[in-house]
């Protein structure tokens, strides 16, 4: 795929994007791997396959949703559950919303706050209880970070666990996934490429969040706050395309990556947004009907095609340029150039 790390290194050097680590498997095995471009246009480091990116909304499908489903795989919790059955202070609007429905983006609540700070001060769960509901539950996709903040704090709920502590025992170290984590900045991680300039500190950010919200959190949030290097996003992506030696049952997964939004709304499963022949999604058209997907504001992607048995991680640090960057139009052009070499395998 020789010419696929021509057009990544062009897309740099036209200025496009900064840094970026593409990884292609078929079957279990990374069959593509390469890294392009820098992780700080004022330093100039080069991206490397030890760079962490901030996963931004990648976070929802590789921390919060595989800790739902291990929760629902032991029994302790059940997607129909009403939310209110774990916050006995949650009013009478929200009692009945469900779990599936919060990580199906259907349960009514607003897509975000009207106003998003570094500086803010978020007291929580209060802000999602003062949340009016724009449509009843279980009607319409309305893609929503403030239900994926009230799923982390559900896992914590449950649990008993910080977020972050929950995960990495649950989850990233079972998998493997030594460079997954929230906060690397606490840990003394010097390999993370750089997001957005900061006003309130004067300098790009690096190893700190760019969700204000999450930011304001603490850096550890359902919806945002994780980093991770592309290899081992690679890890998880193949946890879900293997069988009987995966972190979840078949029968989770599979609820998780079909369809379970109301016909005529966005496609979507438990976390996963399912593709749609129908619509231009960021995987391209090379990708069959029954795969899946997520994306990351700055910059980030994980793409699952389990019929071909290939999935596609692209992390940018596109954000990094500012927030009017080129790769939602570019995204498709890449998948599209990589399905064309795995169609011809």
């Amino acid at each position: 795929m020789d010419d696929v790390r021509d057009l990544l290194q062009e897309w740099v050097d036209n200025g496009w994007l900064p840094g970026v680590s593409l990884r292609v498997l078929q079957g279990q095995g990374v069959c593509f791997s390469c890294d392009v471009g820098v992780r700080s246009i004022e330093t100039r480091q080069p991206v490397t396959p030890d760079t962490l990116y901030d996963l931004a909304s990648l976070t929802k499908v590789t921390a919060t949703l595989p800790a739902l489903l291990l929760l629902m795989q032991e029994g302790r919790i059940r997607p129909d559950d009403p939310i209110g059955n774990y916050f006995s202070d949650c009013p009478k609007d929200k009692r009945s919303i469900t779990i599936a429905q919060l990580l199906t983006h259907t349960s009514g609540l607003p897509a975000d706050l009207m106003e998003r700070r570094r500086d803010s001060q978020l007291s929580l769960p209060d802000l999602l209880y003062h949340q009016e509901l724009l449509q009843e539950p279980g009607t319409k996709v309305v893609y929503s970070d403030l239900g994926m903040i009230w799923l982390g704090l559900l896992i914590e709920a449950v649990t008993g666990e910080r977020l972050d502590l929950f995960v990495n025992k649950q989850v990233f170290t079972p998998l493997g996934m030594n460079r997954t984590l929230y906060c690397p900045n606490n840990q003394d991680f010097r390999d993370v490429a750089h997001t957005e300039f900061c006003t309130l500190t004067g300098s790009y950010l690096a190893g700190e969040v760019h969700d204000e919200k999450a930011f304001a959190m603490g850096g550890i949030a359902g919806h945002a706050g994780l980093f991770a290097t592309a290899d081992d996003l690679c890890r998880y992506a193949a946890s879900w395309m293997s069988g009987e030696d995966s972190l979840l049952d078949r029968e989770w997964k599979q609820r998780a990556i079909h369809c379970q939004t109301p016909a005529g709304t966005e496609r979507r499963g438990y976390g996963w947004q399912c593709n749609d022949p129908t619509g231009q999604l960021s995987c391209g058209s090379g990708f069959h009907p029954d795969s899946y997907g997520h994306t990351g504001f700055t910059g980030t992607s994980i793409w699952i095609d389990p019929v071909h048995e290939w999935a596609v991680i692209l992390l940018t640090n596109a954000v990094h340029l500012g927030r009017d960057h080129l790769l939602r139009q570019l995204r498709p052009t890449i998948h599209d150039a990589v399905t064309a070499h795995l169609q011809r395998a």
